[in-house]
């Protein structure tokens, strides 16, 4: 049941004779859902889930139940040279009762006044009085029309997520300074916007944190309580490794303005970085309960739903969103990349494949088909598709980490490490300490490949982080099983059963936090081989097989498991992976064929 006083409100109808002034009404929507979130007793659903609902085909009721609340204000908003007429209505879900409607005439000059008048109505009329109903309007807003506009609009861009869109917001942002140099959430929002190209787009994440620090001090120094700010700092300290500080100042965004849905979202990929996955859940379940329909909240729940071994759940989320929002490849992206992390490998490529017949110009869509063809074992063709995106993304540290994957699969080993070295430069030890230790990691693979054991036990104890704590971290957890291993082979038993404790204090933190997915079964396989129990070691890969493991690229690189080799157990488990994998690889040339003709 919906909670007591929550509402929704919808994108405001325009009716002006030329259908102009969508802006407009978009505006007035959403600052009055803005003025509404300072009254501590409403519950309101959210601007992204509201304002999927722009197009009416759905009655109230209908609309009122997705988005969980029990009321709901529409209206229409009608122009005449500089007059502006507003009409709005507030409907019980339930029964489709009208509860209160009023119509405004007002100047355009005088536009905010209407918005501060129909709020205050509307409050009034869900109960008697309301504590800070006269309260001021909240700080984060101009009274300058023109730059609130461009504000509004850049975020309405800046959720969508997509390079195009992402740029075409900070110009949006950019404009709204022009309009009024004061504005601290429009620096803000230019923050986070050069973070995110970084991870959508062609840009360096190291640069792009460095250019997205001036703009994050001018906000907090225009306003020292702008929740914007705080999460923008939370961003770039969470994108260089700091999750403790990122999340001290996420936590300081949500105590602001507990209706900032972005700082509850990148408050929950901090929770998932450190390996609090339960704490992620409960952060993701509160932020979905006003925002029912973000597609971001969405798929890191389904992330979370996933970790902890629940892929039907996880699957359910994302199919049920897709029937609201067919086209979204940030959807599609991420149920590819859960089918393939759990053995579904042709529902994987299928859903790869439509995120790139809808937006074949992605750097992140073409990335998750060339992963797709690689998990099939096709790294021709995933090649090819990172070779496409490399043109337009050039700059991509997430492109060339999977180009360095492949490079490392194909024995190119060269070419892997001057990949390694354009990611991170030639002064990596003037980078911070995450990206250190994971440059680190990706040279001591390369040296495990080449069977040069000695470099990689050096690279790889650079790799570990030297702070244990209740985090897991697959990084952490690979990097210390693999010196464990070397140290064994270059003789020093010792560090060798130190580093391997380490590693089973990781493993099991990770259980304790919930985490029940074929990634930790794997690693329970590697720690066996290591304590020689090789029953074990194959009893552990079948159970990551049954969870859906079938990545047998890693076995082949994986010196770690090279004690289960000739065992039949262990042999049989791989000829069975190699058939799931031609099995859907048949199936997707059928497929492939079938959308030829």
């Amino acid at each position: 049941r919906a909670p007591e006083n929550s509402i929704a409100v919808l994108p405001f109808r325009d009716l002006s004779a030329e259908h102009d002034q969508e802006y407009l009404s978009d505006g007035l929507g959403e600052e009055i859902l803005n003025l509404l979130a300072q009254v501590e007793v409403l519950q309101l659903a959210a601007l992204t889930s509201s304002f999927a609902f722009r197009v009416r085909e759905d009655g109230i009721r209908t609309i009122g139940q997705a988005l969980n609340v029990r009321t709901v204000l529409e209206g229409s908003l009608r122009t005449s040279g500089n007059q502006v007429r507003l009409s709005a209505q507030l409907v019980n879900v339930e029964d489709g009762y009208q509860i209160w409607s009023q119509t405004f005439e007002r100047e355009m000059d005088d536009i905010f006044a209407l918005q501060d008048e129909v709020a205050s109505a509307i409050a009034t009329s869900l109960v008697d009085n309301f504590e800070g109903l006269e309260a001021e309007a909240p700080t984060s807003r101009t009274e300058n029309i023109a730059a609130f506009e461009a504000y509004r609009a850049g975020r309405l861009h800046w959720w969508r997520r997509t390079p195009q869109e992402l740029e075409r917001a900070i110009a949006l942002f950019g404009e709204a300074l022009q309009h009024d140099p004061q504005f601290a959430p429009a620096y803000a929002a230019l923050a986070d916007s050069y973070i995110l190209l970084a991870l959508y787009g062609d840009s360096n994440r190291m640069r792009a944190v460095q250019r997205a620090q001036p703009y994050i001090e001018k906000a907090l120094a225009l306003n020292p309580e702008s929740a914007e700010a705080y999460a923008a700092l939370g961003l770039a300290r969470m994108e260089i490794g700091q999750n403790t500080s990122a999340e001290s100042s996420l936590r300081q965004a949500i105590r602001l303005n507990e209706a900032y849905v972005p700082a509850r979202l990148w408050l929950s990929n901090v929770l998932g970085n450190t390996g609090r996955i339960g704490e992620q859940a409960l952060v993701l379940e509160e932020a979905m309960a006003v925002d029912p329909l973000n597609e971001l909240l969405a798929i890191n729940y389904a992330g979370n739903l996933n970790s902890r071994g629940n892929y039907d759940d996880a699957s359910d989320m994302l199919r049920n969103l897709l029937l609201v929002k067919p086209d979204s490849t940030n959807l599609l992206r991420t149920y590819s990349s859960i089918a393939f992390f759990n053995g579904d490998l042709v529902q994987g490529w299928s859903l790869a494949r439509q995120a790139y017949d809808i937006d074949p110009d992605s750097p992140q869509v073409i990335q998750m088909l060339s992963k797709a063809w690689l998990e099939l074992g096709n790294t021709e063709r995933a090649e090819e598709l990172l070779e496409e995106a490399m043109e337009i993304a050039a700059d991509n540290m997430e492109l060339k980490g999977q180009y360095f994957q492949l490079l490392l699969l194909d024995g190119r080993l060269e070419e892997a490490e001057a990949m390694v070295r354009d990611i991170f430069g030639a002064e990596v030890d003037v980078l911070p300490d995450n990206f250190q230790r994971y440059y680190h990691q990706q040279m001591g693979l390369i040296h495990l490949v080449a069977r040069d054991l000695p470099a990689a036990l050096v690279e790889f104890e650079q790799a570990i982080d030297p702070e244990e704590n209740g985090a897991f971290k697959g990084d952490q957890l690979f990097s210390l099983t693999a010196s464990a291993f070397l140290h064994e082979v270059v003789g020093d038993p010792e560090l060798a059963k130190e580093r391997l404790a380490q590693a089973e204090r990781a493993l099991n933190r990770a259980r304790i936090n919930g985490l029940d997915n074929p990634d930790i079964y794997y690693n329970e396989s590697v720690i066996d081989v290591l304590h020689e129990d090789y029953e074990g070691a194959v009893d552990a890969l079948q159970a990551a097989y049954d969870r859906g493991w079938r990545q047998t690229w890693v076995l082949d690189i994986d010196g770690r498991l090279e004690p289960l080799h000739e065992m039949p157990a262990y042999i049989e488990l791989r000829q069975t992976i190699e058939q799931d994998i031609q099995q859907a690889r048949s199936e997707i040339e059928s497929l492939a064929m079938a959308m030829l003709r």
